[in-house]
């Protein structure tokens, strides 16, 4: 793994971003491409003969070396050189879009928001001709979210597949007496267990938590509506439901994580290295439960396998009226082109040679994602990581199903959301102020970019 990159897990916390401040990393070109073109789909003899893929993700880098040195890839761009630069984040790909420089392709930006907007292209046709891109093999949930409203927003591929769960260390579970054989469901059961695993030492600092309720996936506006069981943003009419009582419901419910463990020394540790969001806190024994999706076992596994192996995961928490309901979210992620794409053939196929077997089986092993199709899935091992059994398991037992980050302001509503929801925990606004407020927010920004 790249340490000094940005990986999948720190992506959300860019994409509400206006300014950044991460160092990209280096173009790092492909091993020397065969000679000639050779198999179905090779790019035509006229396509330029460089391709540029830009992602913000850090982790995948180990990965994108394997996939560029396999004959198999090399034959598939047909002579094409590609330059891939990883650890890109969202504020250097707009500078680039807006100057006219874009990369021929792009991934885990805001693709809703980057299409809506008429950066990206659609792919429907190009997709529709490839021998590689089957629909049908696809979950179905995962190919819904690559359309928008009719047209495909770009080449799902890389990595998608279920992203909510409760992943806990049931080592440390254990050593303060909570019994490990089943993981919390509800938010009271899962608050009991936050509790047990918060230990200060005698002055007050925070040594170990149980659970960040807003950390990973927790941290969008999606989760809360979906353990709490309402739709925030309807994509059919484009109405906001976010003043909606069960909102402020859930904003005192996990505001109360907070409160326990006291919101000046919650925020003093997240400024300790090491200790960070998206699953730092957890590598490091600090933190010991965490929402995340399938892929936090295979990264645990790869990044820190003394923690990964005590790795537990179950259904998202939701609250006690709704201690039946199953939920679980999902999503692809594509290859995205762009208008001003000078090889948009070469960022298609790129897209492309992600739905192979060969691509997929080094991602797997390589940084531990999953791109759900369905005959490279019966392929997988459950027990590869530890944790992972649950979200192959669970794909079939879901009762409730959230497609997420569809609205074309997602990130703007995750900002004021993020700033709201402290308000919450430090008592300085009551939980159904700061939802009237972020209802009021989220509709005057949707107006001002003229999306009503």
């Amino acid at each position: 793994m790249n340490k000094s990159g940005i990986s999948r897990r720190q992506f959300l916390q860019w994409g509400a971003m206006t300014a950044g401040a991460v160092a990209l990393a280096a173009c790092a070109p492909s091993a020397a491409p065969s000679a000639a073109p050779s198999g179905e789909g090779a790019a035509p003899a006229a396509a330029p003969a460089t391709v540029q893929y830009w992602y913000a993700w850090g982790n995948l880098d180990p990965a994108m070396e394997k996939i560029l040195a396999t004959e198999e890839f090399q034959a598939h761009m047909g002579g094409a050189t590609v330059e891939y630069k990883g650890s890109t984040n969202s504020e250097a790909l707009l500078t680039a879009v807006a100057a006219g420089t874009p990369p021929d392709g792009a991934s885990n930006y805001s693709y809703v928001e980057l299409f809506t907007r008429g950066a990206t292209i659609d792919v429907t046709d190009m997709v529709a001709a490839s021998s590689l891109i089957d629909g049908d093999d696809v979950l179905e949930g995962l190919w819904d979210s690559a359309f928008w409203q009719g047209k495909m927003m770009g080449v799902p591929g890389i990595e998608g597949y279920l992203w909510w769960g409760l992943n806990a260390n049931i080592d440390a579970a254990q050593k303060v007496g909570l019994d490990t054989s089943t993981l919390p469901k509800t938010w009271d059961e899962v608050f009991e267990w936050h509790k047990a695993l918060t230990i200060k030492d005698d002055a007050g600092n925070l040594i170990q938590f149980g659970l960040d309720p807003y950390d990973a996936m927790a941290n969008e506006p999606d989760f809360i509506a979906g353990s709490f069981g309402f739709k925030w943003w309807d994509e059919e009419t484009g109405e906001f439901d976010l003043a909606n009582p069960r909102m402020a419901e859930g904003l005192d419910v996990l505001g109360e994580f907070i409160r326990y463990a006291g919101p000046d020394q919650f925020a003093g540790m997240r400024q300790v290295e090491g200790q960070g969001t998206w699953g730092a806190a957890f590598n490091a024994g600090v933190q010991n439960m965490i929402m995340e999706g399938y892929w936090h076992p295979g990264e645990t596994q790869i990044q820190k396998p003394e923690v990964a192996q005590f790795n537990r995961a179950s259904w998202a928490p939701v609250p006690a009226d709704r201690k039946d309901a199953n939920i679980m979210a999902t999503g692809a992620h594509f290859v995205v082109i762009f208008n001003q794409s000078k090889n948009k053939e070469g960022g298609f196929k790129i897209g492309e040679f992600f739905n192979t077997n060969i691509a997929q089986d080094i991602i797997f092993q390589e940084v531990g994602w999953i791109h759900g199709r369905k005959s490279w899935l019966e392929t997988v091992d459950k027990n590869t990581y530890p944790g992972l059994d649950f979200y192959i398991d669970a794909a079939s037992n879901v009762t409730e199903w959230t497609v997420g980050r569809r609205c074309p302001i997602n990130a703007f509503v995750i900002t004021q959301y993020t700033e709201l929801r402290e308000q919450v925990f430090r008592d300085l606004i009551s939980p159904q102020a700061a939802a009237e407020e972020l209802q009021k927010r989220a509709v005057a920004e949707w107006q001002a970019q003229g999306l009503g």
